[in-house]
């Protein structure tokens, strides 16, 4: 593992979500100065809120960590700024989000990026820091910042609070029929699928990203869970706990639902 420049200030940042997504949510922020400053480790970020997502909390503690670098900068000998975080989404995509806000909040193939909103913040907030911003990852609870900092926002997502994640677009959910991991882009190629809906999320501009089992017509049984986009109007007529037989594109980068055929009947318990 590389050694943290130590002559850099230190900002360790997390975020938490209870029910993710859609629960209580935190995150926290704890800053760690170097030695020739002489100062102890400070709180610097203590939010909760009643509903956002994890991914939205790890933003949330970094564009609030950037503005209080911003407002309490320059440091004596430090020209640098780490921000140490467990979140690959944050350290994969801080230097693909750019490129997402020029093309219209998408990415090169063109399927819609969510938090939109944060990221867009999050931009801002580096380029008024005032001074050198690096993002690097760590895995979590390895050191005894990190597990501080952890420990700082689970209490916060505990707690809820009055703090508002106000570009927080909740979108409906229900039960998945399918209990392990996370949905995963469907591998679209044209074909036809009887799905069952479970979750729809608006995003940038009004298009929904639906997540959904496959139902499996020979053996009654339900296979994976999956997402794909639509129209608001496909979207629409895309019920929850309702089975349909519907056609996708054919793009495993950017899989999308072009028609609804058919409502199929679902057994009333998984087989």
């Amino acid at each position: 593992m590389l050694i943290l420049d130590p002559h850099a200030i230190h900002v360790h940042t997390d975020g938490s979500c209870y029910r993710n997504p859609g629960g209580r949510s935190g995150c926290a922020a704890i800053v760690h100065f170097p030695d020739h400053l002489g100062r102890q480790d400070e709180q610097i970020v203590d939010f909760g809120c009643a509903e956002s997502s994890n991914n939205r909390m790890e933003l949330m503690a970094c564009i609030k960590a950037l503005k209080w670098v911003r407002n309490n900068q320059p440091w004596a000998g430090v020209k640098r700024t780490l921000f140490v975080t467990d979140s690959a989404y944050i350290t994969d995509n801080i230097y693909r989000a750019g490129i997402w806000k020029t093309n219209k909040w998408r990415n090169r193939f063109g399927k819609p990026m969510a938090n939109d909103d944060l990221w867009d913040d999050l931009l801002a907030a580096r380029i008024k820091a005032g001074i050198r911003v690096d993002f690097v990852w760590r895995p979590g609870k390895k050191s005894a910042t990190a597990k501080i900092v952890d420990k700082s926002a689970k209490n916060a997502a505990k707690r809820g609070g009055l703090d508002v994640d106000r570009g927080y677009r909740p979108g409906s959910f229900c039960r998945s029929l399918v209990k392990n991991g996370v949905a995963q882009p469907y591998p679209a190629k044209g074909q036809l699928e009887v799905i069952r809906p479970y979750a729809k999320k608006v995003m940038f501009r009004g298009e929904n990203k639906i997540s959904f089992n496959i139902f499996v017509e020979p053996t009654q049984t339900y296979d994976a869970k999956f997402y794909a986009f639509s129209t608001p109007m496909m979207a629409a007529g895309l019920h929850r706990w309702h089975g349909y037989r519907v056609r996708f594109n054919d793009d495993r980068n950017y899989p999308q639902i072009l028609e609804r055929i058919e409502e199929v009947s679902l057994p009333k318990s998984v087989a």
